[in-house]
């Protein structure tokens, strides 16, 4: 209590003290100062003041106006009924430098006559005074005693301030009295003494409210620690009573461990005590059960298998359970901790290959099969993939009540009692909310001596996604096959040479032979005959580098085996379904008799089913509405997933996406025509960035505008009403599609960007002419324009509008370039991005985007009005304006970080995450981190050429 009194009240009177000194000592003085310098420069600017009016007369005499006498006379007179002050009674006089006095509008008496010898009460001769500091400097300050205003018996103290008129030889001056400034100052005093008796008061009286609740809450603190040192000791003597391992946990760190406890992991219990739970659970445990226990402080409520470390190495499976309380305010967890290893009388609740089912992410339950289906546990996973929130919820559940088929039931329960066991049986549930998933069930019962009542393990993995996709892709081979598609001819047209080579050849002969032939894949042979296996481009890639394999050790170290085959009579549709059910991309296919015939290649067959896109364009064709249209995006998506996985060149991907992408514009321009009729005027749709460029990848925004016919004015209202309406409604059709809005509002829903021809040639003269960082900023986007729909012409001329000018502005090509060679490229270094942004995450937009702006510049300085990157690059290798090797160099870099993007893509849609250009380049293998290296550094050496070509200094 004392420490309490030292540390609450103490300070309270010091600052209370303070308060008081700094009013005394420091405010009040302060204030006296100020007051005062303030009395003396009011005086002095009265005295200015008055004075100005005797330098007006002395200038009317000199300018002859009045003789020197009328101007005195009329001067003296003005000044001698001048006042000032609050009662009105404050005044000025005049005297010459004898002194004399020239005129006092008080003291009559002493007009004319000569002041020389004129004292105050303290035998001060003011007057000379007045003329002495005159004589020195022409004006200034003087302290006397003097008369109270009218009042000849009242002497006062006084300050004067007097000034001299040289030409007439007058001193004129004022005064203030020292007592009214005294008079003020004891004013401000007694307010201010006022107001810090107040506030003391104020201060004291909530001293003491404080004194009175700190003194309250102390109690109650030394009321709770007493209370929660009697609930440790108690809860001491049950941890240590308890035949289970006892543990509590106060915010996330052991307080009390039980001797159990100790045996069971070799730790003393005063090395455990503030150890953080995290500190003693093994990495062998499930990631859900990890992050249950490491990333929240106060544990919630549940049972969960846990692997708990040993001192020593090694850990010790357990069965932990959960529950929390309420101490002093503070939730707690008391955490119970049963060692299975050595309960043999739980035969039943010791799952194994805890690591494997991380991994795998499975969910793991424990359920009776008897009539009520009780569930005796399930971790997290398994927890999600029912649909409830915790295991609680989940064990109020009858087990197989969540199957859907109702027949599956009776099904499931004999089987398991006939054959103890159900794998990968694929079925229905319902979740908590009645909706349906699918998932992979696999359940081993347990009768543990009692033929009435079983137990089972299970193992549940939720592939909704999966099968919806399968589903999804039988539909598309339908589809495919309903449209007289290539996908139902059979295999035997589609092959291509097989080539082998004998399984004990070196891996660098097998390379040899693969450049040789001008193949991906070889057949392994032995004896010269049995084929036993296969490798490819893919195999080499992935397992030369994983297995950290020599190029002298042999083939078949790293092949494919057994080899897949099929017939030649397979139809295309099946033989890809064969592929990917399999992970593959290359099958082996036999004739009649059984004979090799040739291998049937994925990547050959999606370039030809990238130039057949009839079905899905001739389905654009035909919708009628932009939900059919969304349908068809989708189906793209699961379209051209196999062609990107089968590393099929981007020339025929980005062909593929913008052939798609054009037909829905069309599509949707049509259908928004026939809603609000046919336009007033021709007009063009132009598709702008990555669409003008027929760049798109599967993470595509919208970049378009509108242009239009100029009009008479009297109709420009009517049409630019009519285009606004079309704009707004073919963009948000796009949307709604799939193709999300432009995040720079570059559509042709802005009014800025749906316009008349003339309008759009002001803009581009006005970027092209006044290129400064915005105009060269719009000009990136639009200079990448094609027609999609409507009069071509529109766009024609636009272009020869823009060669014009870009003819007449050089210097346009200077800040173009200047613009792009500026922009810093990320780069890997010691296989970390070296980026101010997350260090394992590369933008591959913004490196592909360095190339696209080196061919734009390039091709509009000479003149090349494609807009496609790889077309622009190849008119520029054949014009002979950039070395061939440097162009295949920067080609070759263009489409590896291409793919790169599109493969990344389409992890993100089988994960089901929001597509982005971002790539996590942990995820890539160690011969992809290392090519991307290679290929980022060569970004920078592209901007140096174009600072060296285009002079820009750095």
């Amino acid at each position: 209590m004392k420490n309490f009194y030292f540390k609450i009240i103490l300070p309270t009177i010091l600052s209370v003290l303070l308060f008081i000194l700094t009013i005394f000592f420091i405010i009040i003085p302060r204030f006296q100062e100020n007051i005062m310098n303030g009395k003396r420069e009011m005086i002095k600017e009265l005295t200015n003041s008055a004075w100005s009016i005797l330098a007006e007369y002395e200038a009317d005499e000199k300018e002859g106006i009045l003789s020197r006498k009328e101007a005195q006379m009329t001067a003296m007179s003005k000044i001698q009924h001048l006042r000032y002050g609050e009662e009105n009674k404050d005044y000025f006089w005049i005297t010459d430098m004898t002194p004399t006095m020239i005129m006092h509008p008080y003291r009559r008496d002493l007009d004319g006559k000569d002041l020389s010898n004129f004292t105050d009460p303290h035998g001060k001769r003011l007057f000379v005074e007045f003329v002495e500091t005159v004589k020195r400097s022409e004006q200034g300050y003087v302290d006397y005693m003097w008369q109270w205003k009218d009042d000849s018996l009242h002497i006062v103290p006084k300050l004067s301030y007097v000034k001299i008129l040289k030409s007439w030889n007058w001193v004129i001056g004022t005064g203030i009295y020292i007592e009214d400034v005294k008079k003020e100052i004891s004013a401000l005093t007694k307010r201010m003494l006022w107001i810090s008796i107040s506030i003391s008061f104020l201060i004291a009286f909530l001293l003491l409210y404080i004194f009175k609740q700190s003194l309250n809450i102390e109690r109650k603190r030394i009321k709770a620690e007493n209370q929660l040192h009697e609930s440790k000791e108690r809860y001491r003597t049950l941890v240590e009573a308890s035949t289970d391992g006892l543990i509590m946990l106060i915010d996330g760190k052991i307080s009390f461990s039980n001797n159990v406890i100790s045996l069971m992991t070799g730790y003393e219990n005063n090395e455990l005590v503030n150890l953080s739970i995290g500190e003693i659970i093994s990495e062998n445990n499930n990631n859900d059960i990890i992050e249950i226990f490491l990333k929240n402080s106060v544990i919630k409520e549940g049972q969960f298998e846990l692997n708990i470390k040993k001192k020593n190495g090694g850990f010790v499976e357990t069965l932990v359970k959960s529950s929390t309380a309420l101490f002093s305010g503070k939730t707690v967890n008391i955490i119970i901790v049963k060692n299975l290893s050595v309960d043999q009388s739980l035969n039943y609740s010791n799952i194994d290959y805890q690591k494997l089912i991380s991994i795998l992410n499975l969910g793991v339950f424990k359920t009776s099969l008897d009539s009520r289906g009780k569930f005796i546990y399930a971790n997290e996973k398994a927890i999600r993939i029912f649909g409830f929130d915790n295991f609680n919820d989940l064990s109020e559940m009858n087990f197989f009540k969540l199957f859907v088929d109702s027949q599956e039931r009776e099904n499931i329960r004999q089987r398991l009692k006939t054959d103890g066991y159900i794998k990968n049986k694929v079925l229905k549930i319902f979740n908590k909310n009645k909706d349906c998933s699918i998932v992979a069930l696999t359940l081993v019962a347990f009768n543990n001596e009692n033929s009435e009542y079983f137990i089972c393990d299970g193992i549940i993995e939720d592939i909704t996604s999966q099968e919806n996709e399968k589903n999804e892709t039988s539909n598309l081979i339908a589809e495919l096959k309903s449209n007289g598609f290539l996908i139902e001819q059979p295999i035997k047209d589609y092959l291509i040479p097989f080539y082998s080579v004998d399984n004990d050849s070196t891996i660098s002969d097998s390379i040899e032979i693969l450049s040789k032939r001008k193949t991906d894949s070889l057949l392994l042979t032995k004896n010269e005959k049995d084929f036993i296996g296969i490798i490819t481009n893919s195999d080499i890639q992935k397992r030369v580098l994983s297995l950290k394999l020599s190029l002298e050790n042999p083939v078949f170290l790293i092949m494919s085996s057994p080899i897949i085959y099929c017939s030649a009579a397979t139809p295309v549709g099946d033989a890809i379904s064969v592929c990917d059910e399999n992970n593959i991309n290359h099958l082996v296919v036999r004739d009649e008799t059984n004979k090799i015939i040739g291998i049937f290649s994925t990547k050959e067959i999606f370039k030809s089913l990238t130039n057949s896109l009839s079905f899905l364009i001739d389905k654009i064709k035909k919708s009628e509405t932009t939900e059919e249209l969304k349908q068809c995006y989708k189906l793209l998506q699961l379209f051209i997933k196999p062609l990107i996985n089968s590393d099929i060149s981007v020339k025929h991907l980005i062909n593929l996406t913008s052939s798609f992408s054009d037909s829905v514009i069309k599509r949707i321009i049509e259908l928004t025509i026939r809603e609000i009729g046919e336009p007033p005027v021709s007009f063009s749709f132009i598709c702008l960035g990555s669409e003008g460029r027929r760049e798109e990848s599967l993470f595509t925004d919208q970049d378009n505008a509108i242009i239009y016919e100029d009009v008479a004015k009297e109709k420009e209202g009517l049409v630019c009403d009519y285009f606004r309406v079309l704009g707004e409604m073919v963009c948000d059709s796009l949307n709604f599609a799939g193709y999300s809005f432009c995040k720079g509002n570059i559509m042709a829903k802005n009014p800025l960007w749906n316009k008349p021809l003339s309008t759009w040639e002001k803009y581009f003269t006005n970027w092209i002419m006044t290129p400064e960082p915005q105009n060269l900023l719009d000009a990136i986007i639009f200079f990448d324009f094609r027609n999609v729909y409507g009069n071509e012409e529109f766009a024609e001329h636009l272009r020869e509008t823009v060669n014009s000018l870009v003819s007449q502005q050089s210097v346009f090509f200077y800040h173009l370039a200047t613009n792009a060679s500026n922009i810093k490229t990320q780069q890997i270094s010691s296989s970390h991005i070296i980026t101010d942004k997350n260090a394992e995450i590369i933008d591959l937009k913004s490196s592909i985007n360095n190339i696209i702006m080196f061919a734009r510049i390039y091709s509009l300085q000479n003149n090349i009005w494609c807009t496609n990157t790889i077309e622009r690059l190849n008119a520029l290798k054949s014009k002979q304006i950039i070395d061939e090797s440097v162009i295949d160099e920067i080609i070759f870099v263009y489409n590896f970080l291409m793919q790169l993007r599109f493969k990344n893509q389409i992890i993100l849609l089988g994960n089901n995450t929001p597509l982005s250009n971002l790539l996590n380049t942990k995820y890539l293998m160690e011969i992809e981190v290392s090519m991307l290296k290679k290929v980022l550094s060569q970004i920078p050496a592209y901007q140096n050429k174009m600072s060296l070509d285009f002079r820009i200094k750095t």
